[in-house]
C-alpha cells in the first residue's frame, strides 16, 4: 500500500515527516494560484532538500504546460501532481509527462458521479498514476477539503483502470481503513485528516504516524 502525506509546508516538518517513512510527500508550490497550502519556492525547494527516504510529488494547479514546467525544474520532484488534469486536454498532458521524464506523471480526477470512471480512462493514458480524488459540492474546487466523496464510485474507478489509483480526500487514521477495504486503491493520500487542529498547513506527527500504519495494516 502506498501512503502519501500532502501539505508540507515547513523543512521541520518535511524532516520529521520523512522520518515515519511514508512512500511519497507532497509539496505545493506557490503559482498565482489561489490555495492555502502552498509555499514560495525558497521555502518549496528547502522542503525537497530536507527529505531523505520520500519520494517527493510537486503539485501544479495551473493549466499552462510551460507554467507546469517551470515548476518542475524549481522542485526536480520524483513525481509530478496536476490538480487540474482535467481542464487540459490529451495532447498537452502527453507533452508535459515526456518532458517532465524521467519523474512520473500524477494525474487528478474529480470523483463527483458516474462520469469520473470515464474522466479517470481518459486521463489514464497520460498518467503513470490517477489520484481520486474529492469534489467540494458547494465551491467545486478538488482536494484539500477534509471531505470524503462516494468510495464506490473509486472503487469503479479502479476495477477500471490498468494503472495504479490513489485514493484522496478526507482520509485520515479515523477511516483508512473502512477506506481501503471500500475501494482496494494502489495507495492512500493525506493533507488535511493529518494536519494539526488548530493549523492546517503543520502536520501532527501523532496523526501521521498513526495513518501510515494504519495503511499499511489495512
Amino acid at each position: 500500500m502506498l501512503v502519501q502525506i500532502y501539505g508540507l509546508t515547513t523543512p521541520d516538518d518535511a524532516r520529521d515527516v520523512d522520518r515515519l517513512r511514508p512512500d511519497t510527500v507532497g509539496v505545493v508550490l506557490d503559482e498565482n494560484l489561489p490555495t492555502w497550502d502552498s509555499v514560495d519556492a525558497d521555502t518549496a525547494r528547502r522542503i525537497v532538500s530536507s527529505v531523505s527516504h520520500a519520494r517527493v510529488v510537486a503539485l501544479s494547479l495551473s493549466t499552462d504546460p510551460d507554467r507546469i514546467l517551470a515548476t518542475v525544474r524549481t522542485l526536480g520532484p520524483d513525481i509530478v501532481h496536476l490538480a487540474r488534469a482535467q481542464a487540459i486536454d490529451e495532447e498537452a498532458l502527453r507533452r508535459v509527462r515526456a518532458a517532465v521524464s524521467p519523474a512520473q506523471l500524477m494525474l487528478t480526477v474529480a470523483v463527483d458521479g458516474s462520469g469520473s470512471v470515464s474522466a479517470a480512462e481518459r486521463l489514464a493514458g497520460c498518467a503513470d498514476y490517477v489520484l481520486a480524488d474529492t469534489k467540494h459540492t458547494e465551491t467545486g474546487v478538488v482536494g484539500a477539503s477534509g471531505r470524503t466523496h462516494d468510495w464506490a464510485v473509486s472503487a469503479a474507478i479502479v476495477h477500471a483502470l490498468d494503472i495504479p489509483v490513489i485514493l484522496a480526500g478526507g482520509l485520515g487514521p479515523e477511516n483508512v481503513r473502512d477506506a481501503i477495504a471500500a475501494v482496494r486503491p494502489f495507495g492512500v493520500d493525506s493533507e488535511t485528516r493529518t494536519s494539526l487542529e488548530g493549523d492546517r498547513r503543520r502536520k501532527d506527527m501523532a496523526k501521521v504516524e498513526a495513518f501510515i500504519a494504519l495503511a499499511r495494516a489495512g
